[in-house]
This record gives structure tokens, sequence and C-alpha cells, in this order.
């Protein structure tokens, strides 16, 4: 039980750090299609 809740943790972590990267290198394209839907 414990070495699933830390490999979630890690996967996580892993998960956030990515998706900060990746949705700050093209801001524009997400902004632009929020733009269009409201």
């Amino acid at each position: 039980m414990e070495a699933l809740v830390y490999t979630f943790l890690l996967v996580g972590t892993l998960g956030i750090i990515f998706f900060a990267i990746f949705f700050r290198d093209p801001p524009r394209v997400i902004s632009d299609e929020k733009s269009k839907k409201k």
C-alpha cells in the first residue's frame, strides 16, 4: 500500500512539473481557444 502511495505522489509531481512546462510554452493557443469559446 505504501509503495503505491509513493509511486502515485512521484508520478503526480512529475506530471504537474511537465504540465507547467508544457503549457508555459504555447499560452497563445490556449488563451485563443478559451476566448473563442467564451
